[in-house]
């Protein structure tokens, strides 16, 4: 794949979720900017993005969202992305504002993926027994991990896998190998602190009111985050799960 599609977005005077098609690919901290890869979220025509404020606007709100295209020619060649959108929003201090969406649009994306299964599942309701059933999937996932049972773990990712190895044109075998290897790496060595196995701080962020949920703490940070003791690093793994049948499987 030799073009990357990429959002840049920060926000000043408030903390923020970036979402895109009702995904929330990240917790935007005051000051700070992101700068993400979004092909897994994307489909072919109109797409929207939002930046959705956290709490109440105390200070006054700016926020500036870039969809950028990102060529690749090379380690050794420098290439400056191609802006295709850009897309700029404030807010004073007391203003109200709309279900706290300080950025809502709506653009063309030039891409050629099949259209991702979260897309369908989106459009069935959320069921009253999904909250039960992802928390009881939270545990089971944290204890399998724990246990370092990758083996029972690969089932509940088979169909993100599948997608991606057909979106990219990938052998699905070799996709879902490379992706036990992965798991295997961050179970060997990964520790998951206590707060992540308290249950009063997950927040399951309903997508669009659909069987779609975004796994958060109650920081809006992705709920699963490992610690390793050899390096002193930390890795968060962002997830959105979907209640298929009954069942709940990892969509993105």
């Amino acid at each position: 794949m030799d073009k990357t599609l990429l959002i840049r977005a920060c926000v000043t005077g408030s903390d923020a979720l970036l979402c895109l098609n009702g995904m929330v690919l990240c917790k935007l901290i005051s000051g700070q900017e992101m700068r993400l890869p979004v092909h897994e979220f994307i489909q072919s025509g109109e797409n929207r993005i939002q930046v959705i404020l956290l709490g109440s606007v105390l200070n006054d709100t700016h926020s500036r969202v870039c969809v950028e295209l990102q060529k690749d020619r090379g380690a050794d060649v420098l290439v400056q992305p191609q802006v295709l959108y850009e897309f700029e929003e404030s807010l004073l201090r007391g203003e109200r504002l709309e279900k706290n969406r300080l950025i809502d649009v709506c653009v063309d994306l030039p891409v050629s993926f099949p259209k991702w299964r979260y897309l369908d599942v989106m459009q069935a309701s959320s069921d009253g027994q999904d909250l039960q059933k992802i928390q009881d999937f939270i545990l089971q996932l944290l204890r399998l991990m724990q246990e370092k049972k990758t083996t029972l773990l690969l089932p509940f990712f088979s169909v993100r896998n599948r997608e991606i190895a057909i979106a990219y044109g990938l052998d699905a075998q070799q996709v879902h190998h490379d992706f036990q290897q992965h798991l295997r790496r961050i179970t060997a060595h990964g520790i998951f602190p206590d707060c992540v196995w308290d249950s009063q701080s997950w927040c399951l962020l309903p997508v669009r009111r659909a069987a779609v949920y975004a796994l958060l703490n109650n920081q809006h940070q992705p709920l699963f985050q490992l610690q390793f003791d050899d390096d002193g690093t930390a890795l968060q793994i962002p997830m959105h799960v979907g209640v298929l049948g009954g069942e709940v499987f990892v969509l993105r």
